[in-house]
């Protein structure tokens, strides 16, 4: 019978203990570490995504700059002018090639500072603003422009004078230019 009252009592004793061990785990607000640190990982996730949030839409930090670049125009005039230098094939592939390198690190450049540069074609509508003027003047500041020959000049006068001789004659011939024009 002593047994039974041993076993007894050693079953009690365990059940009281067991609540005081779960009770002692709750150390913090009546919280265990576990929850403890579910709740510390999830105010950091909210810290964290309101900081990502408030970058992303402030003024300052979040937002970029359009600018329109008229690339097509640069580098067109620049190969205008170099076929009509006096340069030979050799010496305006290397200067050719300058400009190209030095244009693309200006055009780089823009990039890095957070603009975001469009192609003046690929603006369609709104209000962008036009740095090709700026981009063109940074980039003649480091590459000289190609000088051109003297016998360019003198082939573009004659040309000129050429179509401005058919022109007159054109206006002559048809009275003034309003001989087409019927009211």
């Amino acid at each position: 019978m002593t047994d039974l009252f041993e076993n007894a009592d050693r079953a009690a004793t365990a059940e009281v203990r067991r609540p005081k061990t779960v009770a002692a785990k709750r150390a913090f607000a009546g919280l265990s570490p576990r929850e403890i640190a579910l709740l510390a990982a999830a105010a950091a996730i909210f810290i964290w995504g309101a900081w990502v949030t408030k970058n992303l839409v402030s003024e300052d930090g979040g937002r970029q700059e359009f600018v329109q670049l008229q690339l097509q125009g640069i580098i067109g005039e620049y190969l205008q002018a170099q076929a009509r230098s006096s340069s030979d094939e050799q010496t305006a592939a290397q200067e050719t090639a300058v400009f190209m390198a030095t244009l693309d690190r200006t055009v780089a450049g823009l990039s890095k500072s957070g603009k975001v540069v469009l192609v003046h074609e690929a603006v369609i509508g709104g209000e962008v603003p036009d740095v090709t003027q700026s981009v063109k003047a940074a980039v003649y500041a480091k590459v000289p422009r190609p000088q051109i020959a003297q016998a360019s000049i003198d082939m573009q006068q004659t040309q000129d004078a050429r179509v401005e001789q058919e022109m007159q004659a054109f206006m002559a011939a048809n009275g003034g230019g309003q001989g087409g024009v019927q009211q």
